[in-house]
């Protein structure tokens, strides 16, 4: 077929797999089969499944042994699947009826890679973030520092994935670390900001419970007390104005900067002005201090960043990057230490 092959890995859905499969077949673009990989379900889901491919011959169940990770199914799905494009849909979230317009129009928008935006909501249905424009643009460097396209907004052209080792397993974030490998690879990705797709976000992922043993030192004092005190002050709100315009100053320059590269993608179908984009996003609800930590450093004690990389490598990388692109909120931090917390 010369259409689009939807993976959607599955397990212990029941009959609420069938609004996800619903989605799919709503589709305005129609010219699609959906492989749904059972990742060794043991409730209904399989039947449910079964139940939509003899409404639909479209529809495909492959059942595959119990893994607990949604690269293996998908791996399998890459495997059976016989369009030119591919496309990804977790079990719990739907798609728009545009959805596979939009994404196969920036593919064939010389791309290797697309992703739409989408709209976030909990359990419950209701809004739990709002989608940022600003989420939307692309650059080699953002994606090196910060996790973005969930799967269920990507798609890609067949053998984009195969040809940079598949999906990997580990703890989480499997999706930035195969996002980051494409473009490592140096593959063009194309996004859009119309949502086209509806997300759960929803606190028990394993992207909340995955470990963060990866670290940033930022200032590293002698004794450990200082750096209690340091990191309560930073926590304390004092200096909440200071740091937020160090922020906004930084952003400014480091998407001048990518801007200015050329490599900077924005969304086709966005034509804001990034600066003011930039500045609605550092005065909103920013969470200056969440990720810092006190962390022992070589005898002696560091105010540290959690760096949410599932990879060794890609945490050295990522550590390189912070330092060049913040040197403000960086230098603010240190220069706090250096003054004991007493620079206002």
């Amino acid at each position: 077929m010369s259409g689009v092959s939807v993976i959607c890995p599955a397990y212990n859905r029941s009959r609420e797999i069938t609004a996800t499969i619903d989605s799919v077949r709503a589709q305005t673009h129609q010219d699609w089969e959906l492989l749904v990989v059972s990742d060794g379900s043991d409730d209904d889901t399989d039947d449910w499944v079964r139940r939509a491919a003899r409404e639909d011959p479209r529809v495909r169940l492959h059942r595959v042994a119990r893994s607990g990770h949604p690269s293996g199914p998908r791996n399998a799905g890459l495997a059976l699947a016989r369009g030119e494009f591919i496309a990804y849909l977790d079990h719990d979230d739907v798609w728009r009826p545009d959805h596979l317009r939009v994404l196969l129009g920036l593919l064939r928008a010389d791309a290797d890679l697309a992703a739409t935006g989408c709209t976030y909501h909990d359990a419950d249905g209701a809004q739990a973030v709002e989608f940022a424009p600003l989420s939307a643009f692309w650059h080699p460097e953002l994606q090196v520092l910060g996790p973005m396209f969930e799967p269920s907004r990507v798609g890609h052209r067949r053998g984009v994935v195969e040809a940079v080792g598949g999906w990997r397993g580990g703890a989480g974030l499997e999706d930035w670390d195969l996002w980051l490998r494409i473009a490592d690879a140096g593959h063009t990705f194309r996004t859009a900001v119309a949502p086209t797709a509806d997300l759960l976000m929803d606190g028990g992922t394993r992207r909340n419970r995955m470990p963060r043993p990866h670290r940033l030192p930022l200032a590293v004092l002698d004794d450990a007390r200082a750096a209690h005190a340091l990191l309560g002050e930073l926590r304390s709100g004092r200096y909440d104005d200071a740091f937020r315009a160090a922020v906004l100053a930084d952003m400014r320059d480091w998407y001048r900067r990518m801007s200015d590269s050329g490599e900077l993608v924005r969304p086709l179908d966005w034509d804001g002005d990034l600066d003011t984009e930039i500045e609605r996003v550092v005065s909103g609800e920013v969470k200056l201090f969440e990720e810092l930590v006190l962390v022992p450093e070589r005898g002696r004690y560091a105010v540290a960043r959690n760096l949410l990389c599932s990879r060794t490598e890609h945490a050295h990388r990522a550590a390189r990057l912070v330092p060049v692109v913040q040197p403000r909120v960086v230098g603010l931090v240190r220069e706090l230490a250096e003054a004991g917390v007493s620079v206002r």
